[in-house]
């Protein structure tokens, strides 16, 4: 719904907050302390320097539920990367982008094959040892799968195109 908002009138109504000084800072303290509340639920030692109070508020920082603080996070993301990329940066077509923007356009398929892959995933962490690399090997092959499934469907969709025609397009180039 908030994306809808966005899109439909609240950035324009809200541009005077997106040329202000002053959410920019409140965005980068909020990051920071999202940092570091995040580093101390990974590090025991560095968690136990917070008050009891503030550390459980925000650890276990669990995906299951969506709490405020989650929620808080994607705005300030999204602010973030809205106040600072523009729309028509050069850099969003650079090839390595891609496989990310066809995942975007394909993102109800990557979507329900990534919560496919979830529970696979999740078997595979529980049936091994669960090291680093482990992980770092069902996130890679989660991410190439979904992309995978993206590029396949885009694909597809060129195929029973009736305008795509690779040989008339061809031929026209030809005959021009």
């Amino acid at each position: 719904m908030f994306g809808a908002w966005l899109a439909l009138c609240g950035a324009s109504e809200r541009r005077s907050i997106r040329k202000s000084r002053i959410p920019v800072y409140f965005a980068i303290a909020y990051l920071a302390f999202a940092l570091v509340m995040t580093m101390a639920g990974r590090f025991p030692a560095f968690g136990k320097m917070f008050p009891t109070w503030l550390f459980d508020a925000f650890n276990p920082n669990d995906k299951t539920n969506l709490a405020p603080y989650r929620v808080l996070h994607f705005i300030v993301m999204a602010y973030v990367v809205t106040r600072f990329v523009p729309k028509d940066w050069r850099g969003l077509e650079w090839q390595i982008f891609k496989p990310i923007i066809t995942c975007g356009q394909q993102s109800l398929a990557a979507f329900c094959v990534g919560v496919f892959l979830s529970f696979v995933g999740h078997f595979a962490l529980m049936t091994s040892s669960g090291s680093l690399l482990a992980q770092l090997f069902v996130s890679a092959a989660g991410v190439a799968i979904m992309t995978l499934v993206a590029t396949y469907i885009s694909w597809s969709k060129q195929q029973d195109d009736p305008h795509h025609d690779p040989h008339h397009l061809a031929s026209a180039d030809a005959h021009s």
